[in-house]
């Protein structure tokens, strides 16, 4: 009896000690997701070109798309076939300028539907540096955020829908190249042939 008690205890113990091995040599996982975003929140001065287009009821344009973002300044331009004049947009956060042609007008940007009114296009110009990058704005906070492989997939935010559809490495990032955006009437389709984060070429 006294023997069998022994192999029990030692049975035991033994299953104890495996188990607490296991504990101290079982690797914590690391919040990839969270490093991938403050990396990306990190990037700061990056370009992009590509196509956007853009649908709010009945009323279509498309355009070619570039972007250059230093910090917090912005500077777009626009140009398409379907009647659009060459548009450059331009904010440091603040303020936002609109040159077309020879005309150039400046807007406060505390009048959320500035965009919309003064250029026809109902679209986020606060959120959009972060959103081309795959990572939610910093505010408000998201309704729904759905990640594969650390990705976001899906994000509503400010009223928005943006779904993520395909996505490039590009240096040490991997950043979108396709996604599309949906409020209401509006859908915006936006398309990047050519990234430059940061000194990639």
């Amino acid at each position: 009896m006294k023997r069998l008690l022994s192999h029990c205890r030692y049975v035991a113990l033994l299953c104890m000690g495996v188990w607490l091995t296991g504990c101290a040599t079982a690797p914590v996982p690391e919040d990839t997701w969270l490093q991938r975003k403050q990396q990306l929140l990190a990037l700061e001065h990056w370009s992009a070109t590509g196509k956007i287009a853009l649908r709010n009821g009945q009323q279509a344009e498309s355009a070619n798309l570039s972007w250059q973002q230093q910090q917090s300044a912005t500077t777009v331009q626009l140009s398409g076939p379907l009647g659009l004049q060459a548009t450059q947009l331009h904010s440091d956060g603040r303020i936002l300028e609109v040159t077309q042609g020879e005309t150039l007008r400046r807007f406060d940007l505390s009048s959320p539907d500035v965009m919309a009114r003064e250029t026809g296009w109902d679209l986020p110009l606060a959120s959009l540096p972060y959103w081309l990058k795959g990572i939610p704005a910093p505010e408000p906070a998201p309704v729904t955020l759905d990640l594969a492989d650390n990705l976001l997939q899906l994000l509503l935010q400010s009223g928005w829908q943006i779904r993520y559809e395909r996505y490039q490495q590009v240096g040490a990032h991997v950043l979108p190249t396709r996604l599309t955006l949906e409020r209401g009437a509006t859908r915006a389709k936006v398309i990047i042939q050519h990234w430059q984060a940061g000194g990639t070429p």
